[in-house]
């Protein structure tokens, strides 16, 4: 079991100065639900975007007497020496200058109260910036005057095509980084379509049992099992679960009307083809978005 960084702390003088200079500088933000006060006993400020933890501030007696052994490194937005020039306006004070002729290097400063930070090239001074990966607009199938069976069909596989087609290439470390603050990852996303797919389709409409399915699974004593298992698992494994499992329910499809009633009524009630068809629609769409949006966070993507 692994941990997160939930506030990295600074030990101070003035926990609200401190607090402020470090707010202008990285862009974070008072604590919504408990704003900083002159007065308060300590001060906390948080990343808006809440990509990166939180930075606390705590008084105590004793002043700074040595060299911190932490420091953060920044890569600005702006270039390194406009940052420069903004930390110095803010009270900031220049310790190292390690600037190089070549235009590398960094500049090592401290804060109002002396700790360090170093301020490093932009992105965009390192040539450091990703290119952009577009993936497409995909049109939407012939089937605007289709028939229901059709249309459910076609527009459901459409939204398939979509999440293999989002996904690929994506680097292993990218498709399991979870920025989010649960365990939304990826590939996580994609092994749940896969789960879910066989848990409408095989399992519950057509009988099935799951664990001749998925043999691991244990929804009852770990509920988000996928999430979880994927970390460790290949991207390309479980984007070839989930076309399998596509394939599985496309097979059970096509074997039944779209009146016919699922086999195992458990634990939700009795359900139609047509009902599992509309639901891993709005399943598969839902978890598309999610898709694009973290695709685009973790390596610039863009598409639909």
């Amino acid at each position: 079991m692994t941990a997160r960084v939930r506030h990295i702390t600074f030990d101070c003088r003035e926990p609200y100065r401190l607090a402020r200079f470090w707010g202008e500088v990285l862009g974070f933000v008072d604590d919504p639900d408990n704003p900083n006060a002159p007065d308060d006993p300590e001060a906390l400020i948080v990343d808006p975007t809440g990509h990166h933890p939180g930075l606390l501030f705590v008084p105590v007696p004793e002043p700074k007497t040595v060299k911190n052994r932490v420091h953060l490194d920044l890569r600005p937005e702006v270039s390194r020496d406009e940052m420069v020039e903004r930390v110095l306006a803010l009270g900031g004070t220049v310790v190292a200058d390690r600037r190089a002729e070549d235009g590398s290097g960094w500049v090592v400063m401290a804060d109002p109260e002396g700790n360090e930070l170093c301020v490093e090239r932009s992105a965009a001074e390192r040539d450091d910036v990703p290119a952009p990966i577009d993936t497409g607009v995909r049109p939407f199938p012939p089937v605007r005057t289709a028939g229901e069976r059709e249309l459910l069909t076609s527009m459901l596989d459409w939204y398939r095509d979509g999440v293999v087609r989002k996904v690929e290439g994506l680097r292993q470390h990218h498709a399991v980084a979870r920025p989010l603050r649960s365990e939304t990852s990826v590939a996580g996303i994609v092994k749940h379509l896969a789960l879910v797919e066989d848990g409408w389709f095989s399992i519950r409409f057509a009988g099935r049992a799951g664990q001749e399915l998925w043999p691991d699974l244990d929804e009852d004593r770990e509920p988000d099992w996928d999430f979880r298992s994927a970390r460790d698992e290949p991207l390309a494994l479980n984007v070839a679960r989930y076309q399998e499992a596509v394939a599985r329910s496309r097979a059970v499809t096509e074997a039944h009307e779209l009146d016919d009633v699922c086999a195992d009524p458990h634990p939700r009630g009795e359900f139609t083809l047509r009902f599992a068809l509309v639901h891993m629609i709005e399943e598969t769409a839902r978890h598309l978005g999610h898709l694009d949006i973290l695709c685009e966070h973790l390596d610039g993507r863009t598409g639909e």
